[in-house]
């Protein structure tokens, strides 16, 4: 069966599915180069289906994640062109005079300035029309949009409207989140949770027997809200820079962070499985500004990070007690906080925690297809299981065009400023990084979703605490607290991770404490506060030549594991292509591009 999934929404991103086997993914935002692009991901699907190697005449079905679609947010490019200026904005303007004020705001008026009506497909006056119309039935509005996406997709790809279907948001990250996984020793318990999807911002699902059974799901969970509304607080971009504010929460103190703690405590608190509160916000900026000002900004973070991992480790406890399973698989926005996931897997109740990768609305094309095929079998009374396949690797994206690549080297190698050397074997790279370079390597497939895993990553010495600074400042122009991450050989993961289940981390979802050893061996690719570390666990396997360049470091420098930081200048997206590898190498002060199998140097780097 061969399927074609869509999300269309924030970070738009396509996908195949032949036979159960995702073969190809990746988003929009990586041919547009606008960061969690959201506007329809022509060129994703485009992608998939070339890569695919199928015509739309041979789809047997086109899966558009999601039962609704809000096109006011696609219509103003909300996830990829708003300032912090306009989230503000929005709260005030939009969100507070309809909330405190009880007036009918509307939001293509108050964004009148961000409407795109000239993006594809270039009929979106129909769209606005209705938007402008005023209050309709739920069920009309869900009709309505529905049939724009189906237009969309059929002016595109010319496929047969009656094979496009709308699999539920929350379904789509629950089946992402278990089939993507390798856990399959029944039972499993799926939990998913974010900001809104569907009707839902979390659920509650058991995996046995070759069914999904829906436990339980709730509308009232308002934690990734919360971390979105306490990011812009901050001064940071909400749906891009929670990841910051993770990072930051490390510094603050424990003794310092109890009074944001206790205001964080006094809202939403876990009930069985679902949620309750003993004060209930009207909203969630107003509220929490109103009562968090005069508390120090690492304070807010820390508290806000320690009522998360509170909240989420209760729920998992409440529901492994409730069905009976030891293994989990967590899906949704939220499963990429990776400090709560390393608290989760601290539990005495769990043997073992699995996170796919970049499991936020991104990974709801792949979810969507896995609930297409799952449905699939169960009408032919087939066991899921045996037909859906794990992910085998996140290597998902489009391939390095070696004809690109030769236009830019020739370009480098006219400029004069460059040293090239056609073929770089893992020694001479394993020597540059050991020496003290910054070396971004732009190789093979490119990587799904929000983690570098070695074929769009810049590289760099984990020992050497002085390229932090420097991939800071010079390179990726990122705040100065935020943690690099380490790959490591799969062979040395027990010398530098405090993991005693033994738990697999090939995508960088979940954290784990750190050894002695990794405090000197990776010291500049932990975290600075407490030394804990983000891995990409690297088998020979999933990625033989990167796997091979960790173990040409390790024999020159004793070291199994390497420092890896996605290649991109900060607020852009991952690299894609060679003429992008080429552009950030020109723009920043990176020393050194693999490019296949090319070595391209800066003259006089050190």
């Amino acid at each position: 069966m061969n399927i074609l999934s869509i999300i269309w929404e924030m970070c738009s991103t396509a996908a195949v599915m032949v036979d159960g086997q995702v073969v190809a993914c990746v988003s929009e935002e990586r041919f547009s180069r606008r960061k969690n692009e959201d506007s329809y991901p022509k060129r994703a699907v485009e992608y998939v289906l070339q890569e695919s190697g199928l015509a739309p005449s041979q789809l047997d079905c086109v899966a558009l994640a999601g039962e609704r679609f809000d096109p006011r947010y696609a219509l103003c490019h909300k996830a990829s062109r708003y300032s912090v200026q306009d989230r503000i904005r929005e709260e005030r303007e939009f969100w507070y005079p309809r909330i405190y004020e009880n007036k009918p705001v509307q939001y293509l008026e108050v964004f009148s300035d961000k409407v795109d009506l000239e993006q594809y497909p270039g009929k979106w006056d129909p769209v606005v029309r209705f938007l402008r119309n005023g209050k309709c039935a739920e069920a009309e509005a869900n009709a309505f949009f529905q049939s724009f996406r189906r237009d969309v997709v059929c002016g595109h790809i010319g496929v047969d409207p009656s094979k496009i279907v709308f699999p539920h948001h929350h379904r789509s990250h629950a089946y992402y989140s278990y089939y993507g996984s390798p856990v399959r020793k029944d039972p499993v318990l799926i939990l998913t949770a974010d900001a809104w999807g569907d009707d839902r911002n979390a659920s509650v699902s058991l995996a046995q027997d070759g069914a999904i059974r829906l436990l339980s799901c709730s509308n009232n969970f308002h934690l990734a809200r919360l971390y979105r509304s306490i990011t812009l607080l901050l001064g940071m971009k909400p749906d891009e820079h929670e990841y910051k504010v993770m990072g930051l929460a490390a510094y603050a103190k424990p003794q310092h962070f109890e009074g944001p703690l206790q205001v964080f405590r006094e809202t939403m608190f876990v009930d069985g499985m679902r949620f309750r509160y003993r004060v209930t916000p009207p909203d969630l900026y107003q509220y929490f500004r109103d009562r968090l000002e005069g508390y120090r900004f690492d304070s807010i973070a820390g508290a806000l990070q320690r009522y998360t991992e509170e909240t989420l480790v209760e729920w998992v406890r409440n529901g492994l007690a409730a069905t009976g399973a030891r293994r989990l698989c967590f899906g949704g926005g939220i499963a990429m906080n990776v400090k709560a996931m390393m608290e989760i897997a601290r539990l005495e109740e769990l043997d073992q925690i699995f996170v796919c990768p970049s499991a936020g609305d991104e990974s709801l094309a792949m979810g969507a297809a896995y609930v297409v095929m799952h449905d699939h079998c169960a009408a032919k009374g087939a066991d899921p299981r045996e037909t859906l396949h794990p992910l085998r690797n996140s290597y998902l994206g489009p391939d390095l065009d070696s004809s690109e690549a030769q236009r830019v080297i020739e370009r480098l190698a006219e400029d004069g400023r460059y040293v090239i050397r056609e073929r770089a074997d893992p020694a001479h790279i394993a020597r540059a990084i050991a020496s003290g370079k910054i070396v971004g390597r732009c190789a093979g497939r490119s990587e799904f979703g929000a983690r570098a895993l070695g074929n769009r990553s810049i590289l760099a010495d984990p020992r050497n605490a002085d390229v932090v600074r420097k991939i800071n400042e010079k390179v990726k122009s990122r705040d100065f607290w935020m943690p690099f991450a380490p790959s490591i050989l799969d062979e040395r993961a027990s010398d530098y991770l405090v993991n005693p289940k033994a738990l697999r981390a090939p995508y960088m979802t979940i954290a784990f404490d750190t050894t002695p050893l990794a405090h000197r061996d990776l010291r500049a690719a932990l975290h600075q506060a407490d030394l804990t570390c983000r891995p990409q666990i690297v088998s020979r396997e999933t990625n033989p030549p990167y796997h091979d360049l960790i173990r040409a470091f390790e024999r020159l420098t004793g070291v199994g594991g390497i420092l890896n930081t996605s290649f991109n200048i900060h607020g852009e997206p991952i690299i894609q292509t060679a003429s992008d590898a080429g552009d950030v190498l020109e723009r920043s002060d990176l020393d050194a591009l693999v490019l296949g199998e090319c070595w391209i140097e800066k003259k006089g780097a050190s």
